[in-house]
């Protein structure tokens, strides 16, 4: 995945990157809980708001669960993963160093993803969740979130990364020749 480990001298990272990662992971928590914030001072929950009618709309659910409402009520037990995945970014980014920009971008928002999700499920043991797509004013598929919006668009940069890592023509062979 364009991934070399360093010499562990060096921390195993550039600043630039660490920042960079921070940085995304940040923007991303602020964005989510700003839209969480502002969802609940305009919408009760389970109220609804079209924005594109038949289409997407707001909509405030509690979600006691996790993506698509798996393991619904198992409390506490949720916030684990969502811790064990934070360290493992932030463990991973200081052990390997990312020579592409899709890798730092990706890392950025799971890591932001997941300490969104992890906020709400920690303070008040619900994620709040309010993008609701629709198909003909029908609801197509589980209300999401910023947060979940973070982690999906990280894990497709990922497999972008793969892919084009992938397509790149490997080096010939120098010769040793004297």
């Amino acid at each position: 995945m364009g991934v070399v480990l360093q010499d562990s001298s060096h921390g195993g990272r550039t600043p630039y990157e660490a920042f960079t990662v921070y940085l995304i992971g940040a923007v991303s928590v602020l964005a989510d809980q700003f839209v969480k914030f502002a969802i609940v001072t305009i919408l009760t929950l389970g109220q609804s708001r079209p924005i594109v009618d038949g289409l997407f709309g707001l909509r405030y659910v509690q979600n006691f669960g996790v993506a698509f409402s798996m393991f619904w009520g198992a409390g506490g037990f949720l916030l684990l993963p969502a811790i064990a995945i934070s360290l493992a970014i932030v463990v991973y980014q200081w052990r390997v160093r990312r020579t592409e920009p899709l890798v730092v971008a990706a890392l950025g928002l799971i890591l932001g993803g997941a300490l969104g999700n992890l906020i709400d499920r920690a303070t008040l043991g619900y994620v709040r969740d309010m993008f609701d797509l629709q198909w003909q004013g029908r609801n197509i598929f589980p209300i999401f979130n910023v947060a979940d919006v973070s982690v999906n668009l990280g894990v497709g940069l990922f497999a972008l990364q793969y892919m084009l890592q992938g397509r790149k023509p490997a080096k010939a062979p120098v010769r040793a020749d004297s």
